[in-house]
């Protein structure tokens, strides 16, 4: 596990494995790079960065910030800065996608493409909030039973469980409840119009989010493509990685043949 010094004065540890187009992955509050554990199986065809964003994993902790959305995104910019990587493929899982999609929007020349498991623009629906304050409850007064129930719910495989459990104990208390607390306030609807890279959407027919939030992708995202997994919840990247992984191996092979016509 490499770690990395940023010029914000941020040691950034992350996973970088294979070849190819290189893709980002942004891991949701709290839970750090291993929720994309299963996604390391793409390393034959691309090259894979998974960060812990600052306050989380092995990274180093952050002081407070006015707004860890801006902040994060920055921080992947520079993160990519250090790895002399100009343009890059982006993957935001949950509240990780507001990341994602702050920098599509407002970093666009250094993306290629951006991706969604389950993402949203906004936390609007009343049940989704306060499932975000529920969380930001959790991590004040019941850290180790959040960290427990989140591994849970992810996957069956038991050693992937002890990771998740393992790493997400290592999470800065205050980085992981404002993580939370700056995406419940984020709202970028918005500036949707604004991205102009390839979308792609992956989300589980199960997931609070397919009718609420994908309606205002396909009005205001012009190349859009939007995977809706069967009897499957909002844990797509670790339930459902086969499809998933299949889906992020033909998007990024599409834009990667785009390039090489338009070079």
């Amino acid at each position: 596990m490499p770690t990395v010094e940023l010029e914000n004065g941020q040691s950034i540890a992350y996973d970088e494995i294979g070849e190819g187009v290189p893709i980002v992955f942004i891991h949701p509050p709290g839970m750090g790079r291993h929720v994309f554990y299963f996604q390391g199986k793409l390393r034959q065809s691309m090259r894979l960065i998974i960060p812990d964003l600052s306050g989380h994993g092995d990274s180093s902790r952050v002081e407070p910030v006015d707004n860890l959305v801006k902040y994060y995104a920055e921080e992947m910019i520079l993160l990519l800065d250090r790895l002399r990587i100009d343009c890059a493929i982006v993957c935001g899982y949950s509240a990780g996608g507001m990341i994602a999609q702050y920098m599509s929007i407002h970093y666009k020349e250094r993306l290629k493409g951006l991706i969604l498991f389950g993402g949203y623009p906004a936390v609007s629906d009343p049940l989704f909030q306060l499932e975000h304050k529920t969380g930001m409850f959790l991590v004040r007064h019941h850290r180790d039973f959040l960290c427990k129930l989140l591994a849970i719910s992810h996957t069956k495989n038991k050693y992937v469980r002890n990771l998740l459990v393992e790493h997400m104990r290592k999470a800065q208390k205050e980085a992981w409840y404002n993580y939370y607390f700056d995406v419940l306030n984020c709202n970028l609807m918005k500036e949707l119009k604004n991205i102009s890279v390839p979308v792609l959407i992956i989300d589980g027919s199960k997931s609070e989010l397919t009718n609420t939030y994908h309606t205002y992708y396909k009005k205001r995202i012009k190349h859009l493509r939007v995977v809706i997994i069967n009897k499957t919840n909002h844990q797509v990247p670790t339930k459902r990685w086969k499809i998933a992984n299949k889906e992020i191996e033909l998007f990024c092979g599409k834009i990667t043949k785009k390039a090489g016509k338009t070079e």
